[in-house]
């Protein structure tokens, strides 16, 4: 039974694992026993994961009380336990959709695969299962789509015996749901303005001097990268940047250039991501971008490109069938997927560029005092749930702040908090230190005010003297 099971399994990552776990540890830790109604339930050390008088019936009654819309083929129902298949088989029976099974215990389900016969689960295409909480995320955000509906059906006794799991389980769904909604929005916006974008930077680069990113991919090893962004906090540590200047590369998103070269900082590198009215953030200092480099993506606005720069960077991200073409037509062009904002496109940089230590300041993602921005701007607070940014509303929530109280954020801030902590997950680099004393908590990164970090002698540049420019076949793509 269980060889059968396997083979018709979808996911290898879990096969590898269950092909892996040994039959003794299983038999040992997990039973059968009859309930009541006369159907088996699965024990694990003595303790049932099923309702004792009748399973089934628990099992409809639960997905019941918990699944109340109408799914369509497109639509998921999450399952949080898999017991021993009694809410895979109601849920596969009465919901015509995709089923995605979070069971976080490997030794489970081997048992489970020993005993009953799931091969028509999986064969359907319809089902996944993974016993990884990233991998179920992943495969949530890949697949879902925002007029998709999810719910979520769970074993009752189970989920008493693993409440706190449940529950921050729950609230990853609605993040990951949430943030995919706001991913789906921002490209439905900007996929046309993204196309004239890069059909211009593509005429730049064909008549003009330009480098690639992924060129300067661990050159600056053993340097510490300084990353400013347009948080408040930025205003806290402005002295501290202007007297530690030569200790590290500045990588600046645009939105604070103009602040930076006010108070007499030139950044070594700025970036550009947006897909539009970049002018407005760098009027009045285009002549002091002679001697700072270019980091754009090739989606970002063409009009950048207006100014003179010491040296033009360019990105490829293959996140669009445009670029996957552009990149087919040459072979030679490196990827870097950077995220969705210029602060991801700033961390990936300077992961990917071999920087031993990062600093984050300007990263707040937060509010103080109705101030979102290093520059002074202020909030107008509309209710207790909503402020004006701008001209332009923004639901306010409460995430957790690096001093492990409860703070306001923007809703768009705490998609980005989550972009942030899969982004630092993914990259792997432990040297990552937030410098801001109130924002919000980002996982994987060290906490730290300013003046308490350890920096190096002197930075350099050096690494940018012997770069190929960029070239780039047009005629086939």
């Amino acid at each position: 039974m269980f060889l059968k099971n396997l083979e018709s399994l979808n996911n290898i990552e879990l096969q590898t694992k269950l092909s892996q776990i040994p039959d003794e540890k299983i038999f040992t830790d997990f039973g059968l026993c009859p309930a009541k109604s006369g159907d088996y339930i699965l024990v694990k050390n003595n303790i049932p994961l099923e309702n004792i008088e009748n399973p089934i019936l628990s099992i409809k009654n639960a997905l019941n009380a918990t699944i109340k819309n109408e799914m369509s083929p497109n639509d998921i129902v999450i399952i949080f336990g898999l017991g021993l298949g009694y809410i895979l088989d109601e849920a596969f029976n009465k919901f015509p959709c995709r089923i995605f099974v979070y069971e976080p215990d490997t030794s489970l389900i081997k048992f489970v695969l020993n005993c009953a016969d799931c091969t028509k689960y999986f064969n359907s295409k319809r089902v996944f299962i993974t016993d990884n909480e990233d991998d179920f995320f992943k495969k949530l955000d890949a697949t879902f789509l925002p007029k998709d509906k999810v719910e979520v059906g769970y074993l009752p006794q189970y989920a008493a015996l693993k409440s706190q799991e449940l529950l921050t389980f729950s609230q990853r769904i609605f993040e990951t749901c949430r943030n995919k909604m706001i991913d789906v929005n921002t490209i439905k916006r900007f996929s046309s303005k993204w196309l004239i974008n890069i059909l211009e930077n593509l005429k730049f680069i064909k008549n003009n001097e330009t480098f690639p990113l992924a060129s300067l991919q661990n050159q600056f090893s053993g340097q510490t990268a300084l990353i400013l962004a347009a948080g408040p906090s930025l205003a806290e540590n402005i002295h501290n940047v202007k007297n530690n200047r030569e200790k590290f590369v500045i990588l600046a998103v645009n939105k604070v250039a103009k602040y930076l070269i006010e108070n007499d900082i030139i950044p070594d590198f700025v970036l550009f991501l947006d897909a539009s009215y970049i002018a407005k953030t760098i009027v009045g200092i285009e002549d002091k971008f002679k001697d700072t480099i270019c980091l754009m993506d090739i989606k970002t606005d063409h009009t950048v490109l207006n100014n003179k720069f010491k040296k033009i960077f360019f990105n490829f991200s293959d996140t669009d069938s445009v670029m996957q073409k552009l990149v087919a037509s040459n072979k030679h062009l490196e990827i870097l997927n950077i995220g969705g904002s210029v602060s991801t496109f700033a961390l990936t940089t300077a992961v990917k560029l071999g920087f031993s230590k990062i600093i984050l300041s300007g990263i707040d993602l937060a509010i103080k005092d109705d101030k979102v921005y290093s520059s002074g701007e202020t909030i107008t607070k509309i209710s207790d749930s909503k402020v004006l940014v701008g001209k332009s509303p923004k639901n306010l929530v409460k995430v957790e702040s690096v001093l492990g109280t409860l703070i306001d954020s923007r809703e768009d801030y705490a998609a980005f908090i989550s972009h942030f902590e899969s982004l630092i997950k993914q990259l792997g680099h432990k040297e990552i230190y937030n410098t801001t004393t109130f924002g919000a908590n980002i996982k994987g990164t060290h906490n730290i005010q300013f003046k308490d970090l350890k920096l190096p002698t002197n930075k350099s540049l050096s690494a940018l003297e012997n770069i190929k420019p960029l070239k780039i076949n047009l005629d086939s793509f």
